[in-house]
């Protein structure tokens, strides 16, 4: 399974849209991986994980195709993952050659409902699928199980386990606090072959709980290989960085990197198979982001 981390910041980028923090100077100066896109995944160049505003930016950098899609998950309806209006642009106003087979989405119902209402649906190609947690269906070959992530308790907030049809086994965990325990019990009947973990607040403890810090990540990685669901050398990638955390890439590399865990970048793209690749052959797959 080949995994691209598209974007790997919060919600208002980092730089930040309107911040002058010293973490956002910083990365406006140094560049490189410090600069951050709204958060987003592509598995295998066909399976897309949310559509953020930064979408049309990562597609030219990243030289995506997006006619290439077998299918589009939604994780939560939040603005930075859910970009509603980009999708209008599969209609046949904005295309040369008509889009004839739809594509499939799968999102919490609140996502859903709002596309069903907010689209037109006889304009725009799509279909759309309903996910429920704890449920798996096929989406376009591969096995995804929704699980109950801890983010946002007006809405349905989604993290996703995605196998392949060779068994290969990712846990996509953006957006989401410490887990709930249901979460904990179902992941612990899992095998995971890889994981990409969000680490929103950096150094910081406590305080907003829908998104975790780089003790927790620790905590989760460890939690996990403790239960017998993820091989100790399996890849433990992180995204969903905030300028609020205040430390540049290669600080968190520095903090992250002996904890067995990858500071995730832009354009970062990894590969897992069933039964895991070893870290060090795992790292010659990286790419680096052209930013």
């Amino acid at each position: 399974m080949k995994v691209t981390l598209l974007g790997t910041s919060g919600a208002e980028g980092w730089p930040g849209l309107f911040c002058r923090c010293d973490a956002c100077a910083k990365a406006r100066k140094l560049r490189g991986k410090n600069i951050r896109t709204r958060c987003s995944a592509l598995i295998d160049d066909v399976l897309k994980i949310d559509f953020p505003p930064d979408i049309l930016h990562q597609v030219i950098v990243n030289d995506v195709d997006l006619r290439a899609m077998t299918a589009l998950l939604f994780t939560h309806g939040h603005d930075d993952h859910f970009s509603a209006p980009e999708l209008q642009y599969l209609s046949d106003y904005f295309v040369t050659t008509k889009i004839t087979k739809p594509l499939p989405v799968y999102g919490p119902p609140e996502v859903i409902g709002f596309l069903e209402h907010r689209l037109d649906l006889h304009r725009v190609p799509i279909s759309l699928h309903t996910l429920e947690p704890w449920r798996t269906v096929c989406v376009a070959g591969y096995r995804v199980t929704p699980i109950l992530a801890q983010h946002d308790p007006s809405q349905t907030c989604f993290n996703f386990i995605i196998k392949n049809k060779q068994g290969a086994t990712l846990l996509y965990a953006a957006d989401t606090g410490w887990y709930e325990e249901p979460t904990w019990q179902f992941l612990r009947g899992v095998h995971l072959d890889g994981v990409v973990a969000e680490c929103s607040k950096g150094p910081i403890e406590g305080g907003y709980m829908a998104h975790m810090c780089i003790p927790e990540v620790c905590r989760m990685r460890q939690i996990l290989i403790d239960s017998g669901s993820l091989p100790a050398d399996a890849p433990v990638v992180t995204t969903h960085h905030s300028h609020l955390g205040g430390l540049m890439h290669d600080e968190l590399e520095a903090i992250l990197a002996p904890q067995g865990i990858t500071t995730g970048y832009d354009g970062l793209t990894f590969h897992i198979q069933a039964h895991h690749v070893g870290a060090e052959q795992n790292r010659s797959h990286k790419v680096s982001a052209t930013l």
